[in-house]
């Protein structure tokens, strides 16, 4: 399977768990749509772990008063922001699922507990299959605590009449700025 076609099976599989997918050509253009969602939801905004340069542009553009709530947050200050921003390590285009490894739980909260998930993946880091990442996963486990997280679009559940209800017990909405 070429690349375009393994992004393409991607982006499809997560489409069709209700997740949408949105093609940036750089961080700066993710930004851009990150500050767009931030503004459309008017809260704050919690992000997750990342590399320096991420957050340093995160402060710059967001702000880094109230507005930004940073790596290893209390679940508190998390639970009130109204859009969460994470650093998948993983795509799976079989199954259309992100993942994400967390060595801190405050890490693991900010694709959880925000009613909106944003995710900057590099389109690079999408591989065909669940196994492609199990390597991965047993190198994270030797290193420290940690969790594995697997997110295929927003949050899911049925209530007793097996009527489908999003969003009851996660985010409402999961979307990937995926770097091509």
């Amino acid at each position: 399977m070429s690349r375009i076609e393994l992004v393409d099976l991607f982006c499809r599989r997560f489409a069709e768990q209700g997740g949408v997918v949105e093609p940036v050509h750089d961080w700066g253009e993710a930004v851009d749509r990150i500050l767009d969602e931030a503004k459309d939801a008017a809260g704050a905004v919690a992000v997750s772990s990342c590399e320096d340069r991420y957050l340093e542009s995160l402060k710059t553009r967001l702000g880094d008063g109230d507005r930004l709530v940073g790596p290893r947050a209390r679940p508190e200050q998390i639970a009130q922001c109204v859009l969460g921003i994470t650093f998948p390590v993983a795509g799976i285009a079989e199954t259309g699922s992100i993942l994400e490894l967390c060595y801190d739980d405050s890490d693991r909260l900010v694709s959880a507990l925000p009613p909106i998930h944003l995710a900057y993946l590099e389109s690079s880091k999408i591989v065909a299959h669940l196994l492609d990442v199990a390597e991965l996963v047993r190198r994270s486990a030797s290193s420290r605590a940690f969790s594995a997280t697997f997110i295929s679009g927003p949050s899911r559940t049925a209530d007793i009449e097996l009527r489908q209800v999003i969003g009851v017990h996660g985010p409402h909405a999961v979307k990937i700025l995926l770097k091509v």
